[in-house]
């Protein structure tokens, strides 16, 4: 009879031991999943905006999405913006990237990523291209920084924005030799803006996952979210 109410006993003990645990994994919501883009290595650079890279096992052509940089006989813009795509994406870089459509050739259009810092944006930021506004359907998430970053390199006259009268790279595609009056800069949209992909291992924003996959939400070094894109704000690690 002893025996048997200590058998009772030690299985109460043990029904509660698990109950607790059950409890606590309810409480404790599973780790959100790493964000994944597809990665591809750069095999070549042709010009400002387009490049190509091995993909899948096969060479692929990628044309930069909602920018537009000056033709390579649009001197001496064109090969300065192709030689500093070529400076950021050397050959054998490994590079991620966002498609948002393919055009009429064939090709990726696509925002591209080194390290989680988008390159798109990082020429712009420099005056190499321009916002190509006509697609910026394809960079929903990027729009509002690509403008803010124009507005700031018109501004300091960066590049192709130190001419008096840049001729657009679609107006000498069409063989114009001018293009018409460029408005004034935008407003700057103030406070951060996107510019990169969630990652992992890193807690600079609240979309970032610590190294145990669990998202770092306010244990980041900012608090201020990326909206529903899931896209993390300027702060930290510029691409050189």
């Amino acid at each position: 009879m002893k025996q048997f109410k200590y058998l009772m006993i030690g299985a109460l003990a043990l029904c509660l031991v698990v109950g607790t645990r059950a409890v606590a994994d309810l409480s404790t919501p599973p780790p959100l999943a790493t964000p994944v883009l597809p990665t591809g290595a750069v095999i070549s650079v042709g010009d400002g905006d387009t490049l190509r890279m091995a993909y899948q096992g096969k060479p692929v052509t990628v044309r930069l999405a909602c920018v537009d940089a000056p033709e390579n006989s649009q001197v001496p813009y064109g090969p300065v913006a192709r030689e500093r795509l070529q400076a950021l994406l050397p050959r054998g870089t490994t590079i991620s990237f966002r498609e948002g459509d393919r055009d009429r050739y064939g090709r990726i259009v696509a925002e591209v990523f080194v390290d989680g810092t988008s390159v798109n944006l990082k020429l712009v930021q420099e005056g190499q291209v321009v916002v190509y506004r006509q697609y910026l359907s394809s960079c929903p998430g990027s729009r509002q920084a690509l403008l803010a970053a124009e507005t700031q390199a018109r501004r300091d006259k960066l590049n192709f924005w130190s001419q008096a009268n840049p001729l657009m790279p679609w107006d000498y595609r069409q063989g114009l030799t001018s293009s018409p009056p460029l408005p004034e800069p935008e407003p700057i949209q103030m406070g951060p803006v996107p510019i990169r992909e969630p990652q992992r291992g890193r807690c600079d924003c609240p979309y970032d996952l610590d190294n145990s996959g669990r998202s770092c939400g306010n244990r980041s070094s900012y608090s201020r979210s990326g909206g529903s894109g899931r896209i993390c704000y300027v702060g930290e690690r510029p691409l050189q």
